[in-house]
């Protein structure tokens, strides 16, 4: 499909093309064979084109068959609009994996299908737990020791206390709450299961185990991602990477939500470009209130590059050589003068100009190929008085057979010096 768009496109511009080659040609042909007009001496006194080097000056009548248009350079603020697409993915830097920090056998899980979230704090699972309860048992037993061993002498008690307070630090490196510490102190009987609560928020992004499964410390229940914020990755054409910062808010539009706008904000820029593409990735980081957006969704993307003040020009005044940008200058009505500038950026149908042009002047905005081509093919129509006679009459006839051959020459027919034909 993206060949046949192409070579559709290079038809139209190949017709395109022709037709101005032609439509010039067919006005030079007009022009050569045009019936000149002459003064009373016989000269020709006006015609339509004349090249003279990088200078090209068109009468009325030839500006207005080729279209010529003109605007002035001017000092402008521009803003250049990048637009591209994207693909949204989840923060990295949200996701977790919550995990036990005791050994046991998983006996329930309270969360049990990815994509649930899971608050921070919420109970999310029940571990059967030997060392759970043997921990429970000797934090009791301090407990008992120091109420017992009150009014003994001051070193035991303050031994007691110690030995109490490092079974309580047990339980909190658990991960067991102070609130079921203080159950465990007024009731002085151990749970035979822990409850296992979540060290993070997110939503599920996989289900790590089973019920019925034996877990040891780190292993893995559940791995989370936050997507209160995402990351939206656009691809940047090395041309326009330079204004780029981050930092810099991004406008999105998703198809999902029609009329709806979204922004973000640059916060990396890669540093290597993708030479397959030549494209630079770029990071952004979006809000996502109430998870509207979606991971792997595809979304529009605007970026707003303010160019500051400059002298620019339309962008149909530029001829681009590949090697040389080239516009034709207006010194008058009717004559235009061939110049190099170095361009800067296009936005908003102008382009900078760094050098080469000032504020002020005026450069031709259409037809520019066809006076371009002016001087290429150099002057038509500058030699249209003066036809082949002009050789006759400046050479005098051979003499024949030597007869003759201190006599003058005889005098040119009437009418031939400036009639502008040649002898016949």
């Amino acid at each position: 499909m993206i060949e046949k768009l192409q070579a559709k496109k290079k038809m139209i511009i190949g017709v395109t093309a022709g037709v101005l080659v032609f439509g010039g040609g067919g006005y030079y042909y007009a022009a050569q064979h045009a019936k000149p007009t002459v003064d009373h001496t016989g000269h020709q006194t006006t015609t339509p084109v004349m090249a003279m080097g990088d200078t090209v000056t068109l009468d009325a009548k030839a500006r207005q068959l080729s279209g010529v248009q003109t605007a002035q350079a001017v000092v402008k603020d521009i803003m250049k609009e990048i637009k591209t697409t994207g693909k949204l993915a989840m923060n990295e830097s949200g996701r977790t994996y919550l995990t036990s920090r005791v050994e046991g056998r998983v006996d329930e899980l309270y969360v049990t299908a990815d994509g649930e979230y899971i608050a921070p704090g919420q109970a999310i699972a029940a571990v059967y737990s030997p060392t759970y309860i043997a921990t429970q048992e000797e934090y009791l037993l301090t407990l008992e020791n120091v109420q017992k061993l009150q009014n003994a002498g001051k070193d035991v008690v303050q031994i007691n206390n110690r030995l109490r307070d490092a079974a309580k630090r047990k339980l909190q490196l658990l991960n067991v709450p102070d609130s079921e510490i203080a159950h465990l102190e007024h009731t002085r009987t151990p749970k035979d299961h822990m409850i296992i609560y979540a060290q993070f928020g997110g939503t599920v992004l996989e289900k790590q185990l089973l019920p019925g499964a034996f877990i040891m410390p780190g292993d893995k229940m559940y791995s989370l991602s936050d997507l209160s914020t995402l990351w939206l990755y656009i691809d940047i054409y090395e041309k326009d990477i330079a204004g780029i910062k981050l930092g810099q808010r991004v406008a999105v539009t998703s198809g999902a939500y029609p009329g709806e706008a979204f922004s973000g904000q640059v916060t990396f820029i890669n540093p290597v470009l993708d030479d397959a593409t030549r494209t630079v990735k770029v990071r952004v980081e979006m809000s996502n209130p109430g998870g509207r957006l979606k991971p792997n969704m595809f979304v529009n993307a605007n970026v707003q590059l303010p160019l500051g003040d400059s002298v620019v020009i339309p962008e149909s005044s530029i001829l681009d050589s590949g090697s040389r940008k080239i516009v034709f200058v207006a010194q008058s009505e009717d004559t235009f003068v061939k110049r190099d500038v170095v361009t800067g950026q296009y936005a908003d149908g102008y382009v900078q100009i760094f050098s080469g042009l000032q504020a002020g002047e005026t450069v031709v905005t259409a037809a520019t190929f066809l006076i371009d081509s002016q001087t290429k093919l150099g002057s038509f129509g500058s030699h249209a008085g003066h036809g082949g006679g002009a050789a006759k009459e400046t050479s005098a006839p051979a003499p024949v057979n030597g007869t003759n051959s201190g006599a003058a020459a005889p005098a040119p027919a009437s009418g031939s010096e400036h009639s502008g034909h040649g002898g016949q």
